[in-house]
C-alpha cells in the first residue's frame, strides 16, 4: 500500500467517517427495531381491549338475520333489533325502514335462526368423520 493511501486511512476524518456511519447504522437498526416492537405491542393491546372510544356493546342487541343481494350496491337486509324486526333497504345513497315485523312473523325468522344454529359446523362435522389415529 502506498503512503498517499495509508495517509488516507489514518486521516481523522476518515475514521470519523466510517465510524459515523456504523454508528449511524446501528442506530437506525436499533429504531426500526423499536418501532416493531411498538407496532406489534400497540395492535395486540387493541386486539384485546379493543379501540378506545369505542364500545362493542353498542351492537349487543342487534343481528343480522337475513339478507339477499339485489344488484351492485343494493340488498335486502331483516336486523332483529332486541325484540323488533326491521326490514331493511339497504342503496349507496342510504338506509330505509321498509317494514317493521310483527311478533309472529319475527318468531318465523328466529326459529329459523335457531334451527340453524343447531346444526353441526363443517369442521365438527369433519372431525366426525376423519379416521381417528391410533
Amino acid at each position: 500500500m502506498g503512503a498517499p493511501a495509508r495517509d488516507f486511512l489514518l486521516t481523522p476524518a476518515f475514521s470519523r467517517g466510517v465510524g459515523g456511519s456504523v454508528a449511524s447504522l446501528v442506530g437506525m437498526l436499533l429504531t426500526t427495531v423499536a418501532v416493531l416492537a411498538l407496532a406489534y405491542w400497540v395492535t395486540r393491546w387493541i386486539g384485546r381491549r379493543g379501540m378506545p372510544g369505542f364500545s362493542a356493546s353498542g351492537t349487543e342487541g342487534l343481528q343480522v338475520l337475513w339478507q339477499l343481494s339485489l344488484g351492485k350496491s343494493e340488498r335486502l337486509v331483516l336486523v332483529r333489533l332486541d325484540r323488533h324486526c326491521l326490514l331493511l333497504g339497504v342503496t349507496s345513497g342510504g338506509i330505509s325502514v321498509l317494514s317493521e315485523l310483527t311478533e309472529e312473523e319475527a318468531a318465523k325468522w328466529l326459529q329459523k335462526r335457531e334451527e340453524v344454529a343447531r346444526q353441526p359446523s363443517f369442521l365438527e362435522v369433519l372431525r366426525d368423520n376423519l379416521p381417528k389415529k391410533k
